[in-house]
C-alpha cells in the first residue's frame, strides 16, 4: 500500500512485525525517515494486533511521515484520539479479512 505525504515522499506500508532485536517485543509499528537508506520511506506495521490497535498504529506511523517535527507525544495524543474517535465513537470496522488476513501476513513475511 502506497501513499504521499504533503512533501510528495512515497511511503510504503508494510504488515509485518518490526524486527524485535531493533525495536523491542511490543513495538506495533515503526516509521522511517526518507533518507534512511536501508528502510527509505518505509511503515512497518504489526498485523498481528487487534483491529483497534492496527488502526491507532496506522494513524500514529503515518502522523510521523507528515509530522517529522512534532515531538512523539503530539504524535501518540493524536494517533489516541483519532483511533478513539473512529473505533469506538463512530465504530469503523474494516470489511473482509483487511490487512492482517493470515494470507496477507504470510505475503508480506515471504511464506
Amino acid at each position: 500500500m502506497l501513499f504521499k505525504n504533503a512533501q510528495g515522499v512515497e511511503y510504503e506500508v508494510i504488515f509485518r512485525k518490526p524486527d524485535k532485536r531493533t525495536w523491542g517485543e511490543d513495538c506495533d509499528g515503526v516509521c522511517f525517515y526518507p533518507n534512511d537508506n536501508e528502510n527509505k520511506s518505509k511503515i512497518y506495521i504489526n498485523p498481528y494486533r487487534t483491529n483497534q490497535t492496527q488502526l491507532n498504529t496506522i494513524i500514529h506511523e503515518v502522523a510521523h511521515a507528515f509530522f517529522w517535527d512534532k515531538k512523539e507525544y503530539e504524535i501518540k495524543k493524536y494517533a489516541d484520539t483519532m483511533s478513539r474517535l473512529l473505533y469506538n465513537k463512530l465504530k469503523w470496522r474494516k470489511i473482509g479479512p483487511g490487512w492482517g488476513s493470515k494470507k496477507k501476513v504470510e505475503k508480506n513475511m515471504g511464506s
